[in-house]
Formats: structure tokens, C-alpha cells, sequence
């Protein structure tokens, strides 16, 4: 189980109030006005069951990067779009493609903020009109297992591109995140802590009538989709699949005995509305969209990150926690606030790193938007093309019902709170020494090592000394809402800060010697 450093203590409140006025923060902050698209770039090729017949497919992502960024070891996030496993239009919804509103929204967001995005298709398949539940299940499962296979081949494929393709957009292959929207949820989180077979040896993924587990591995190999079999072929097998962050917005977790608080699981941060009718909130029912239909229980969002908190895979968000902002205000508010969902049980609507989108109505997918006469006009060419007699008056109708003030602006102001709660508690899980919170104490014996700094207030610069037998290891430098702006490796008992144009305010200084820190408050004129 990962812990936090006990000796560190929480910055107050009253240092959180003080609104100074601070550069713009790389990974937090929009400092790239312009995006570059690279599309449909392959990553992996494997057996789609789309069709109902095994076929070999390329899997294609999208990969958005900075315009104009000279760094070259970014961290980087694969965006999973929804769509209930089966293709647009064909799943009955507007949605369910790498460029759905929501999938472009997000990747540009995160890389105007100075991440690279990769927004990534997967495999879909399965029967969800079936009458015979296991049937239903059966698919369901199997078409998640694989999309979780698909989005490990992903991770591979970054960092074969890294060691192997001379880092063509420029990642850093240790800080990778993983977001899911809707299905994209499902996986993102089991690609996350479905790590074992025998995770899915369980009752409920039983065929009630067999007695045969649904997930064959002589067929479709093993969760991380290394071994060639009938139903898989392992791409990219040498590099590793693990990531730091996983994020979801909607979708569910397989099941709740997969979070372990193994050192290798990533931290979680979810997003759900309360009321959605298709993935439950907390431990409940995957329904068909397009049926109604019962297919499986799940643990939703509200439950899986409770326990990702409780198991110890998002301690190093601890800090991120404590700041005095509005989203955290929210969620403490909503941590207080009971409710009662489908079959009588109760939850408090938040938890630490778990935003509720408590919304009038039921809904689902408020992130979600499209133009009707952009519809009206594609339409009629997927019939021509697929022989198909959608109806745009029909999906629009049917999208409106979870989604009734559907627009562009409602979608970018819940994708924006997203970015506001996801952001912060990024730096920490991904360790980017640009936006990182962390907690300061003094701990240290000041009588041992006479830490000093001058001059306090600085115009210009600051020193900081200790005594020549307790050297300063490194300094790292705070603004008073907790985020790092600067960290210096010492190893020395004097070392210069310049201001280099940081503006007027209040900053802290931690200095790390080896018995532990000394924190001082600073001002700058």
C-alpha cells in the first residue's frame, strides 16, 4: 500500500485564501493557443467478432500535441471514447467514436495545458438485443475484456514508439494517464486493476447455465493481451502496460475485489452523475441503452474510488485534497449528502477525488453534444454507405432523453470542471515538478542546521544557507496555493533564488536536508 509521509502537514487555509497573482502553471494552466492532429495512426492490429465472424482490424488513435512546445518529455493521456461496444449510430446514440465531441474537447484541453492526448478506438462487439441474459452478459464481458486488452496495447505502443521510433510526439513513457467517457469508463478503470485471470473466475461472470466461466483465455488470452490466441494477437508484448492515473467519466469497474492497493495500481479519479440510468453510481446494474435490459452488477464510480482511497492508490492526492478551493468545497458538501438508489441502497454523494454531477432529472453523458443539422446532413450518407434507415429526427430524440439541454456550451462547462478537479491531482499521480502540491512541515532541527534566508522581504533575490556540516540537499519553491513554481537540486550549504519576474506575494521556501524539511515563509515586493 502506498503511503504518504507522515512528518508533512497540510498548508492552512488562510495561506489557500490569499489570491496573489501567479504565472500561468504548465499542466494546469492553458499556455498553447494551437493543436496538431495526427489521425488514424495505427497502434495495434487484432480480431474484431464485429461481424460476427473472427476478422483481423487495425486499431487507430488519434494523437493531438502543442503547437510550438519545445519540451520533449511530456506526460500523456489516452482518451476512450463511449459508444456501449458497438459502433455510432449503430449502438442507437450520436455518440461512440475517437471524434465525438467530448473525445476532441477533452485532448485539446489537456493539450493546450501542455500534455499530449491520444484519443484511441478499440474493439466492439456484442449482442445486447439478446432475450438470454448470459447471452447478453456474455458479450458484454468479452467485448470489455478486450477493449481493456486494446487499451494495454495502446500504453505498449507509446513506449515502443519511445525506445524504438525515436519519440515521435515526444512523451515522457513513466507518466502516462488513462481517461474513459461513458464505455470508455469500463476501461480505463479495468485496465486499471483487472490484472489476474482469476479476477473474472467469478459467480457472476458464470454462465448460469454451463457453469462455465464467460472468459475463455484458450480463445482470447490474457487481461493484458500479451498472448496470441484465436481472439487476440499480443502487440507490442516487451514493454510494460502500466499507467499512474486513471480517470473516468461514467462506465464502471468489472468488479470491486480488483482494486488491491498494489504499489503497480494507478490512482483514480472519477466523475458520474448520481442519476444515470446505464452505469450505476455505486454497486449495481449495467443496463442495455438501447433495451433497457439487465446485463451485469458492477461497482460504480462513487464505490470504486472509495475504495482506491481506502486501499491506498490515491494517498499521494492527500494534498490535493486539502486545498481551500470551490470543487473541493463541493465535494465535502456533497460527502455529507445521502441518497437512495435502486434497490434501496444508500450512498453519501461524494468522496475524496470523486466529483458528482448532480443534475435535475435523470441523466447521462452531460459532456455529450452534437449539431443536428451537421446530423441531418450525415445521415442519409452512413444509409447509403451501410444500407442502413437511421432516422437523425430519431437519435436526436433518443439523445435528448438523458441529455434534454444538450449543447456545446453546457458540454464545455462540465468537461472544464473536469479539467479544474482532474488537473491538480494529475501533478501528483504523474510527479510533474511544474504543478505538483505537496504538504510542508518544518521538520528538521532548525538548532542543527540554522537555516536562514536573505533578504525576506527580496526585491531581486534571496540566499539560502545552512551550516556548512547539514548541507541543503534541494529547495523547492511553493506560491501560496500549495503548487510548486520551482525546484533546484543543491547538495550545498548556500544557494542563490532569483525572482526571474515571479510577481509580488507571499511564497514558501522548503529546504530538504537529510534528517528531513524546514519550510520558511517569504515575501517577495
Amino acid at each position: 500500500m502506498k503511503k504518504i509521509n507522515t512528518f508533512l502537514l497540510l498548508l492552512t487555509a488562510m495561506f489557500l485564501s490569499l489570491n496573489l497573482t501567479a504565472q500561468d502553471v504548465r499542466y494546469i494552466d492553458k499556455i498553447f493557443d494551437n493543436v496538431n492532429v495526427q489521425s488514424d495512426i495505427p497502434y495495434a492490429s487484432n480480431i474484431s467478432v464485429l461481424t460476427g465472424s473472427p476478422a483481423l482490424i487495425t486499431l487507430t488513435c488519434d494523437i493531438y500535441t502543442p503547437d510550438g512546445d519545445t519540451e520533449t518529455e511530456r506526460p500523456v493521456v489516452i482518451v476512450l471514447h463511449t459508444g456501449s461496444f458497438l459502433p455510432q449510430y449503430l449502438n442507437g446514440q450520436i455518440t461512440g467514436g475517437k471524434l465525438d465531441s467530448a473525445v476532441v474537447n477533452v485532448c485539446k484541453e489537456l493539450v493546450q495545458r501542455g500534455y499530449v492526448a491520444v484519443a484511441a478506438d478499440y474493439r466492439q462487439g456484442w449482442n445486447p438485443v439478446a432475450p438470454d441474459q448470459n447471452v447478453r452478459t456474455n458479450t458484454l464481458l468479452n467485448a470489455a475484456y478486450r477493449g481493456i486488452q486494446d487499451t494495454r496495447a495502446c500504453i505498449r505502443f507509446l513506449r515502443k514508439n519511445v525506445a524504438e521510433d525515436g519519440n515521435s510526439w515526444g512523451i515522457d513513457p513513466d507518466k502516462i494517464g488513462v481517461w474513459g467517457l461513458g464505455t470508455g469508463g469500463y476501461l480505463s478503470m479495468g485496465a486499471a486493476y483487472l490484472d489476474r485471470f482469476e479476477e473474472v473466475q467469478l459467480e457472476k461472470f458464470t454462465d448460469s447455465e454451463t457453469a462455465q466461466y464467460y472468459i475463455d483465455t484458450s480463445l482470447s488470452g490474457d487481461p493484458y493481451g500479451l498472448e496470441t490466441h484465436p481472439l487476440n494477437i499480443g502487440n507490442n508484448v516487451d514493454y510494460s502496460s502500466d499507467f499512474k492515473i486513471a480517470v473516468n467519466m461514467g462506465g464502471a469497474l468489472g468488479d470491486i475485489s480488483w482494486i488491491e492497493g498494489k504499489e503497480d495500481e494507478p490512482a483514480l479519479v472519477g466523475f458520474h452523475v448520481p442519476s444515470d440510468p446505464f452505469a450505476p453510481f455505486g454497486d449495481g446494474a449495467v443496463i442495455v441503452p438501447t433495451t433497457g435490459d439487465f446485463v451485469v452488477s458492477v461497482s460504480g464510480t462513487r464505490t470504486a474510488v472509495e475504495k482506491a482511497n481506502e486501499m491506498g492508490d490515491n494517498d499521494e492526492l492527500a494534498p490535493v485534497n486539502a486545498l481551500d478551493n470551490e470543487l473541493n468545497t463541493r465535494v465535502n458538501a456533497y460527502k455529507e449528502v445521502e441518497a437512495t438508489f435502486p434497490g434501496g441502497v444508500t450512498y453519501t454523494l461524494a468522496v475524496d477525488n470523486m466529483y458528482p454531477f448532480v443534475t435535475d432529472g435523470v441523466q447521462a453523458g452531460p459532456w455529450d453534444w452534437w449539431d443536428k443539422p451537421t446530423l441531418d446532413y450525415v445521415i442519409p450518407l452512413v444509409n447509403m454507405a451501410l444500407g442502413t434507415d437511421f432516422s437523425s429526427d430519431d437519435l436526436h430524440n433518443s439523445g435528448l432523453i438523458t441529455n434534454p439541454d444538450m449543447s456545446p456550451e453546457k458540454g464545455k462547462a462540465y468537461i472544464d470542471t473536469t479539467m479544474q478537479y482532474f488537473l491538480p491531482r494529475a501533478c501528483n499521480a504523474l510527479g510533474l515538478e511544474s504543478c505538483i502540491t505537496v504538504n510542508v512541515n518544518d521538520v528538521a532541527d532548525q538548532s542543527l542546521v540554522n537555516m536562514k534566508i536573505s533578504p525576506n522581504p527580496a526585491s531581486d533575490y534571496m540566499m539560502v544557507s545552512s551550516n556548512e556540516e547539514t548541507p541543503i540537499l534541494d529547495v523547492q519553491m511553493f506560491d501560496a496555493t500549495g503548487i510548486m513554481i520551482s525546484h533546484y537540486k543543491v547538495n550545498q550549504s548556500s544557494f542563490r533564488i532569483d525572482r526571474d519576474g515571479l510577481p509580488a506575494g507571499m511564497y514558501f521556501i522548503k529546504a530538504h536536508f537529510e534528517d528531513g524539511y524546514l519550510t520558511q515563509k517569504v515575501f517577495l515586493k
